[in-house]
């Protein structure tokens, strides 16, 4: 009895010690409060950050010695006003090390160093800001990121690689604690959510955290925080090559991406769109896609009914279907490259969904751009070797410029058009040349509508039908180079 009188009272004490300990906490938060160390960040509970005690560091393991390949990690580094700043103490600022960004426009990362004394004026008005604490984020320059090409097919898949092969966040697990922070200034003004929402889904779906720009009018007067964070291309990236002396060059520096992060990543996408995949034989019948362009963006195939018609003839050909683009969904897009057994486009950015096509799969590339000493296929082919991609290709050009048709309706009807002289303009309705006298707004390849040549197509197809007994086949009928 004494000793159950006797727990009795120790339960009571602890209680009123609890009490009392709990109420000197909320008094020292209100001190803090008071002096401005304590700040609030996105998360649920705040978080006290006392910036006097932070420093910045940062290593970078499995150095080659070029700023090309070297990879970092900062722990404590800070975004303040669209600025990367490394916080110290000491008579000297820190060696902050060479970092490259982006090879092609040799952009290089941009850190400032700042003294975290008590005596500095510019660390004494930073500490007045809002803090929010970032665990771990990945940092990287989106080149050209509102093109799909380059959004897709590079930027996200740079911000997938660091967080993966650096920081083994290659799947689901706590996913959501890494943010992507894009470091490109000026860079567009435009977000992903706005001009490109498909790199946007694609991102949130790899990292459901919310990713910031560093010059992100949010963030601005905010101190971000970053616990650990990581930079660099490292000796792979995927990338267009360039044009031919560039490419080799790039050859030279990097690789092709690991097969494991390149893997995980087509997977990881995959499962999050919950694509569904067909069972397809591989000796027929075939189900071929055309994928079309609407005829007002140029690209668009004005005999497609024609060519579905001849296609569907073939023997042991199943099923032929035309498909646009525009006015489906980001996941109802690539469910069609999903789908497809065979599949038959143009020159298009939409060639990044290959990626999602099955495995033993074929893709006709149809090409009609006149580049001289730049083959055609070369930015398809290394973008499927650099991801491992286990899809056929065959490729196939056309030089009749008699098949490409100029938008007349939109032409004949502009000033400058009345300008030309004849001859360029019968160029430009008999040859799809665009003229050189003067800049006839909206003429160029790219706006060029066309008509596909069915002696170029048949044999084409027929390759692409025998290529689906193998596994990663290239095939150029047009004489043009593959590989960069």
């Amino acid at each position: 009895m004494k000793g159950h009188l006797h727990s009795n009272r120790n339960a009571q004490l602890l209680s009123s010690v609890g009490k009392v300990m709990f109420a000197l906490t909320l008094a020292y938060l209100a001190f803090l409060g008071s002096k401005g160390w304590l700040r609030l960040s996105q998360a649920v509970t705040p978080v006290v950050v006392d910036l006097d005690w932070i420093r910045s560091s940062h290593e970078c393991p499995d150095d080659d010695g070029t700023a090309a390949h070297r990879v970092c990690f900062f722990h404590n580094l800070v975004i303040y006003q669209s600025q990367l700043v490394y916080l110290y103490l000491g008579p000297r600022p820190p060696e902050i090390p060479d970092i490259l960004l982006n090879w092609h426009m040799d952009l290089h990362l941009d850190i400032v160093a700042m003294s975290a004394s008590p005596r500095s004026r510019k660390f004494i008005v930073m500490k007045e800001a809002q803090v929010q604490r970032i665990k771990v984020s990945t940092l990287t320059w989106r080149q050209y990121h509102l093109n799909y090409y380059h959004g897709m097919g590079e930027a996200v898949i740079d911000t997938y690689n660091l967080a993966c092969k650096y920081l083994q966040y290659c799947g689901t697990r706590n996913s959501s604690e890494m943010t992507p922070i894009y470091i490109e200034k000026p860079g567009d003004q435009m977000s992903w959510e706005q001009a490109l929402p498909s790199a946007a889904q694609a991102m949130h779906c790899l990292f459901p955290g919310k990713a910031h720009w560093i010059r992100d009018s949010d963030i601005h007067h905010k101190v971000l925080l970053l616990e650990t964070a990581v930079v660099g291309i490292g000796p792979y990236s995927r990338r267009w090559r360039g044009f031919p002396d560039q490419a080799a060059k790039f050859k030279e520096v990097y690789g092709t991406m690991d097969v494991h992060v390149a893997d995980t990543y087509r997977t990881r996408l995959t499962e999050c769109f919950n694509l569904q995949y067909k069972q397809h034989n591989t000796e027929g019948p075939y189900d071929v896609t055309i994928v079309n362009r609407d005829y007002h963006k140029g690209r668009h195939i004005v005999n497609v009914k024609e060519v579905a018609e001849g296609i569907t003839a073939m023997d042991h050909v199943k099923s032929t279907r035309v498909v646009y683009m525009e006015p489906l969904t980001f996941k109802q897009q690539i469910q069609v490259y999903a789908d497809s057994q065979v599949l038959v486009m143009t020159h298009g950015a939409a060639l990044v969904n290959i990626m999602f096509m099955p495995k033993g799969s074929a893709v006709v590339v149809y090409n009609w751009l006149q580049r001289e000493h730049l083959s055609p296929h070369t930015w398809v082919t290394d973008y499927m070797a650099d991801l491992h991609l286990n899809v056929n290709f065959v490729g196939v050009s056309t030089a009749d410029r008699r098949h490409l048709y100029p938008q007349k309706e939109k032409h004949v009807f502009q000033p400058e058009y009345a300008s030309l002289p004849d001859d360029e303009k019968v160029a430009l309705l008999e040859r799809g040349l665009c003229p050189s006298s003067h800049n006839l707004p909206g003429c160029d390849d790219m706006h060029m509508n066309f008509a596909v040549e069915w002696n170029l197509l048949q044999p084409a197809m027929v390759t692409a039908f025998a290529s689906l007994q193998h596994v990663a086949s290239r095939h150029a009928l047009d004489g043009a180079t593959i590989m960069s």
